[in-house]
């Protein structure tokens, strides 16, 4: 005997009709957004090998703006389709261009342009959320399994999450970091096949990549001269350097500086700063003939160790296994004097060249 009244079993036939059919988990991504000056707009990218339509998918960006509705769909267009591992920006909150480039949605900027009657908002840098959802009806919209994908930054909570977190796509009271002027909020997705929280696969990226495979955001530039004064006992002037890259994760990370001793009671202060040295900036060191000037900027020092250098190569480890997810994308400066304590003849035994170092994820 079927208990299902005939109403209900129509009600329920009819909600599964209007189901899309599912893709394989997460084909299509965001992948990047970024929300300053130099563009609001939010990139997908199709993970396939075939191209796929989205004529019936939409997009939902959630705010937290006081007495706005807080919640807008916008549709893709019909024919809209993500070719083969390609990459496609939509420009949120603005109107097109007269000969828009390819690769490039606008979603137009009135209240006509968007689902729902209900408008939109500009992307905001600070706090926000987007989601990538496999349909457009109004009826559809509490229904968690057409959320293929979503992020939040700045905090969490906002509208419609729950039907993220519902279908795996996100996790409850989990948010990125905002998003810097300059910056956008990118995907690593490498993260994706080791099983990494969904919060965790974004990073903070100072190199913004539209319609491009997003960068690591980690980066290591050596500037400045290395030098060693007149009298100096070094194996050659001390040479600061990186082996691997600052990636969020990355416990053998460590600076090298090559050419020490580790004899006569050696020691390099490893000092950091947040920028390279202005212009004109004076040395602090004492005059030695052939001596050479710092290459990182005095005003703006954060921190310095002491370390017992090594036989030719001075070692220190700076795991980045517990970097916080906030520290991805800032920058630091650090350069290296050689020290002689036992016998100070010159005082200082060399200054290494300077590296701009940027923690990525």
């Amino acid at each position: 005997m079927n208990c299902t009244p005939r109403s209900a079993a129509v009600a329920l036939f009819t909600t599964l009709a209007l189901l899309p059919a599912p893709l394989q988990a997460q084909d299509v991504l965001i992948s990047e957004v970024r929300a300053d000056a130099a563009g609001h707009w939010l990139e997908l990218h199709n993970r396939t090998g075939q191209p796929v339509d989205l004529s019936n998918w939409s997009l939902h960006v959630a705010t937290r703006t006081p007495n706005q509705p807080q919640n807008y769909w916008w549709a893709f267009p019909l024919g809209t389709v993500i070719g083969a591992d390609q990459f496609l920006r939509v420009h949120w909150y603005q109107a097109a261009p007269t000969a828009p480039a390819a690769g490039d949605l606008w979603t137009g900027s009135t209240v006509w342009d968007f689902l729902f009657g209900l408008g939109g908002e500009p992307l905001r840098a600070d706090r926000g959320a987007v989601g990538l959802l496999r349909s457009q009806q109004d009826d559809m919209m509490t229904t968690p399994s057409i959320v293929e994908d979503w992020v939040s930054w700045g905090d969490h909570g906002f509208q419609r999450e729950w039907l993220a977190v519902a279908n795996g796509r996100w996790t409850q009271g989990a948010h990125t970091a905002s998003i810097p002027t300059g910056c956008s909020l990118a995907r690593n997705t490498n993260a994706l096949a080791g099983g990494t929280p969904p919060v965790d696969q974004w990073f903070v990226d100072a190199s913004p990549t539209p319609l491009e495979p997003n960068l690591s955001g980690a980066a290591v530039t050596a500037y400045g001269p290395a030098c060693a004064p007149f009298g100096h006992h070094l194996l050659g002037a001390p040479v600061l350097r990186a082996p691997s890259l600052p990636l969020r994760g990355n416990a053998a990370f460590g600076l090298a500086l090559d050419h020490t001793t580790g004899i006569y009671g050696e020691f390099a202060v490893l000092v950091w700063s947040r920028a390279a040295a202005p212009a004109g900036q004076p040395s602090v060191l004492p005059f030695v003939p052939g001596g050479c000037a710092e290459s990182i900027a005095h005003p703006a020092l954060v921190e310095g160790w002491l370390v017992p250098t090594q036989v030719m190569s001075t070692w220190v480890p700076l795991s980045l296994a517990n970097l916080p997810l906030e520290l991805v994308g800032s920058e630091l400066h650090a350069q290296a004097l050689v020290l002689d304590v036992v016998a100070p003849n010159p005082v200082y035994q060399g200054l290494s060249n300077a590296l701009q170092i940027v923690f990525g994820q």
